[in-house]
């Protein structure tokens, strides 16, 4: 099959690949991949950043597994041994577990559910990572309606997931994002928007019961202090770079937490076929819809990794079709 893959990390090891078909093993599923959402997951993967997290990439001097991406929909061709949940033919939406961004993919059968019907294969694969760790995110917030939320990066693939969600839950959205994302943000339920290049949110008289920080690099104090007393900062930003990225905010979050009147909180986003049928479920409901910007074919898949490189895609999803 074709795949894109790379033995080292750097750009210039990106390349579509034969390689041999996978083989499902005890518990996993064997899909034929119509479409593969692409994420700042994998340009970290693709550039080997933050350069401290390389071990658990798989190896100081290359990745593990080779092939890149993450999200996948598709239809299942096979199953190992021990499946349950799936057969042959059906269609699913879900993480893979050995890179997606390729004709064929493996996932564990934990990490999938059966495609809502009001999702194609393209938008379904726009949803499984950034709305699993919206979803995750949010739930850490325990939202009731009429509290007030910021979502930074609002604009983009897990921002835009999380208006939607929060607006749901009867929350108070603002959204920060670009003025060329304004209008769309609104149209996903916010009730306000702010253009991060005109007004630095951190420094206004808003006030908010949680602030998520998807995007914008904001320092966690300037986020702590626009909310109010007891309030909640998620701390999402992956976006740095260097040896460290962004683990000296991650690791201060507890001991800020501890002196401040907010709190911080890191929520590390798992795979979870649960709550990807809760997401299906948002979707079939009329409350959740995925946006995708752009599609590229599998020969431009890098092209697709560069555009979420550093700062993030500004609009909704990427999607590569590799069918």
């Amino acid at each position: 099959m074709r795949a894109l893959t790379q033995d080292r990390y750097g750009w210039d090891a990106l390349a579509v690949r034969e390689v041999p078909d996978p083989v499902p093993g005890t518990g996993q599923v064997l899909v034929r991949v119509h479409a593969a959402g692409v994420n700042p997951y994998d340009w970290h993967f693709a550039e080997g950043q933050p350069l401290v997290a390389r071990p658990t990439m798989g190896g100081l001097r290359g990745p593990r597994p080779p092939v890149r991406g993450a999200d996948l929909a598709g239809v299942v061709v096979g199953t190992g041994p021990d499946v349950t949940a799936f057969a042959p033919g059906d269609e699913v939406f879900g993480f893979g577990s050995g890179g997606t961004f390729a004709e064929l993919a493996l996932a564990a059968e934990d990490a999938l559910a059966h495609r809502p019907a009001e999702l194609t294969p393209v938008e379904a694969a726009a949803v499984p990572m950034a709305g699993v760790t919206a979803l995750q995110h949010l739930r850490e917030a325990a939202l009731a309606a009429g509290q007030r939320i910021a979502i930074t990066g609002a604009g983009g693939g897990i921002g835009h997931l999380a208006v939607q969600i929060a607006a749901a839950r009867g929350a108070r959205v603002t959204g920060v994002c670009s003025a060329g994302n304004a209008e769309l943000v609104r149209e996903l339920g916010a009730a306000e928007t702010v253009d991060y290049a005109r007004e630095d949110f951190t420094a206004g008289r808003r006030r908010f019961d949680v602030v998520l920080a998807n995007a914008g690099r904001y320092p966690v104090r300037a986020l702590g202090r626009v909310v109010v007393p007891g309030g909640l900062v998620l701390v999402n930003d992956g976006s740095k770079e260097g040896l460290l990225g962004p683990l000296p905010d991650l690791l201060s979050a507890p001991l800020v937490s501890r002196f401040s009147p907010y709190r911080v909180r890191n929520v590390t986003a798992t795979s979870s076929g649960a709550d990807l049928a809760v997401l299906a479920g948002l979707v079939t409901d009329g409350v959740l819809r995925p946006v995708v910007s752009a599609t590229y074919p599998l020969d431009q898949a890098v092209e697709a990794v560069r555009q979420v490189a550093g700062h993030g895609h500004a609009r909704g999803k990427l999607v590569v079709t590799p069918a």
